[in-house]
């Protein structure tokens, strides 16, 4: 409501007996203030304020701390992924020296029993015999020497990617609760600060919603209520019911 204007809401609440002059300072016009009217909305909105005080910042160094914080976690994933790789290598190489090992001593055996057959003057097991030979992978003596050494560097390999791992693993798993910890003292640190200024606005406000109420504001809700409880003890056949130690008599 502005002052010295009269809408028609504000006639027709006046009517049925509604107090339409902000005698509180809830609307907190600042052309309608007087010596009389006090600052309820004023102080209320002051409360907001600071109930909301610095949120924002708050926000945005959590979200720095989190942006940190997936960072570690990225890097403890590849921590773990460490693990996989050396894990794959030397199983690799593990198999790539099965498989030469096994090509090698295919090939020895039927060489053998085409020397055997030679001597034995058999061609036709010579020639069937020189067939799967040559079907085999071309495996040597060195291949298979080379597939060992292979698969014995790839198990130092990886036990050297696990030690690696587990240490800066170990690292980054501190330093993540450390982030934790941060967020949770940032954001207990800020609830204290902001508890502390809220509770002096909320009392600010308290006590300007106490001096707006003046004792004929008591007495008209008193007879209000009282008028309420009446038509509330009287039953629909018109007996009232008088209360007696927390029983309801007819009288």
């Amino acid at each position: 409501f502005g002052a010295g204007i009269a809408s028609p809401s504000t006639k027709v609440l006046s009517s049925v007996g509604i107090d339409v002059n902000d005698r509180g300072g809830w609307l907190g016009h600042e052309d309608s203030m007087s010596s009389r009217r006090r600052r309820c909305g004023q102080s209320a909105r002051r409360y907001l304020k600071k109930r909301d005080f610095q949120a924002n910042i708050l926000i945005s160094r959590i979200l720095k701390l989190l942006k940190d914080y997936e960072r570690r976690l990225e890097g403890i994933e590849s921590f773990v992924y460490m693990h996989c790789v050396g894990i794959q290598v030397e199983k690799h190489c593990s198999k790539a020296r099965a498989k030469a090992l096994s090509a090698w001593d295919k090939r020895t055996e039927i060489s053998t029993a085409i020397n055997v057959a030679t001597k034995k003057k058999i061609p036709k097991l010579v020639s069937e015999l020189k067939i799967k030979l040559d079907n085999l992978p071309q495996v040597s003596h060195t291949t298979v020497i080379r597939a060992k050494e292979s698969h014995l560097t790839s198990k130092t390999l990886k036990s050297e990617l696990h030690k690696l791992a587990n240490r800066r693993f170990g690292r980054a798993q501190e330093v993540s609760t450390e982030r934790v910890i941060a967020i949770m003292s940032l954001w207990a640190k800020h609830e204290e600060s902001v508890a502390i200024e809220e509770v002096k606005a909320l009392g600010e406000a308290i006590q300007e919603v106490e001096l707006s109420v003046q004792s004929a504001d008591l007495n008209l809700a008193f007879d209000k209520f009282t008028m309420v409880q009446c038509d509330e003890d009287i039953r629909p056949d018109g007996r009232r019911i008088s209360p007696v130690r927390g029983r309801s008599l007819l009288i």
